[in-house]
């Protein structure tokens, strides 16, 4: 598979506006433009790159990777975002762990009111894990000869609820490279995307149950 072209989208505050500067693959030079809010500026520099490229907006098949001007600020939001991220990870893995905790108590035939103390939670809430996992070994038993091809993508795994050491090696190894290879943009737009997957995840879990 092809990779991607990436365009370098640069905010910065300009009164009530934000000034864009938009430069990448194809472009002679840098371009600017301007939005009200963040959230139109991918859109706003997608039609500037396709205005310039002389093609319709529909072919522009390519990243836009954001980050902010102001070099304090950037780094700023970088530590914030790892950190939130950090956080999800762990909060991910306590939830992994309990349920797990929760299922090997119940095999080895504690009640439910014995294991929400040991745990410090409520029966019902033991009673609701222990439906989820049965719910889980139910789905992967009906699954087990359609099961979809290996995934080849951090989205992919989110995608296909694939949460192993794998998934959480790949996402550290993410989290990683972001703090200490990437140029600004590059790190920001993959901690924003990151934290996307996380939430993403979450929903889906909460959604199944």
């Amino acid at each position: 598979m092809s990779k991607r072209d990436t365009y370098t989208i640069t905010v910065s505050r300009s009164d009530d506006w934000w000034a864009l500067t938009v430069s990448g693959p194809g472009l002679k030079r840098a371009y600017h433009s301007q939005v009200k809010r963040l959230e139109q500026a991918e859109e706003m520099a997608r039609d500037l790159v396709a205005t310039m490229l002389d093609v319709d907006v529909s072919e522009i098949d390519a990243e836009f990777d954001l980050t902010v001007a102001d070099e304090e600020v950037a780094t700023e939001l970088e530590a914030t975002l790892l950190t939130r991220l950090a956080a999800r990870l762990v909060k991910q893995r306590a939830a992994e762990a309990t349920q797990a905790t929760v299922a090997d108590l119940a095999r080895r035939g504690y009640v439910h009111r014995d294991i929400g103390y040991l745990l410090g939670m409520s029966h019902q809430a033991v009673g609701k894990l222990l439906n989820e996992a049965e719910k889980e070994t139910s789905a992967a038993a009906d699954e087990a000869d359609t099961r979809s091809p290996a995934p080849s993508s951090l989205a992919d795994m989110f995608d296909q609820h694939l949460v192993t050491p794998a998934v959480e090696a790949l996402l550290k190894s993410w989290l990683l490279n972001a703090a200490e290879g990437d140029p600004m943009d590059r790190k920001l737009n993959r901690l924003r995307v990151l934290g996307e997957l996380l939430r993403h995840r979450s929903r889906r879990r909460l959604t199944d149950a």
